[in-house]
């Protein structure tokens, strides 16, 4: 039987050191979405989650500078890409009005 990847102990063990590493140097935020990251209730869409730069399912290791601290939300939209998914911003145009002031 396969057992997860995510559930052994190399994992849980790095996964712990990224965590204290981020709490050591005050990350309070995600670094893509800018979101205020509660360390303290898990399965929040604002929770902490260790995410790895170069995804595992592309050769990433779970080494710590392959890791870093990114919230739920982006951590679950990004998959295996670089970044996660965003929605473009249209760019401002002006508005058109009729009149010719």
């Amino acid at each position: 039987m396969a057992t997860s990847r995510t559930g052994t102990s190399q994992w849980k063990k790095a996964r712990s050191q990224a965590i204290n590493r981020a709490l050591r140097l005050e990350q309070h935020t995600c670094p893509f979405c800018n979101t205020e990251l509660n360390y303290q209730q898990g399965r929040q869409p604002n929770s902490p989650e260790v995410d790895h730069i170069v995804p595992h399912s592309k050769g990433g290791t779970n080494d710590p500078s392959n890791l870093r601290i990114i919230c739920r939300r982006c951590n679950q939209s990004r998959g295996n890409r670089t970044a996660p998914k965003t929605k473009a911003r249209p760019s401002p145009t002006p508005l058109r009005v009729s009149r010719k002031w």
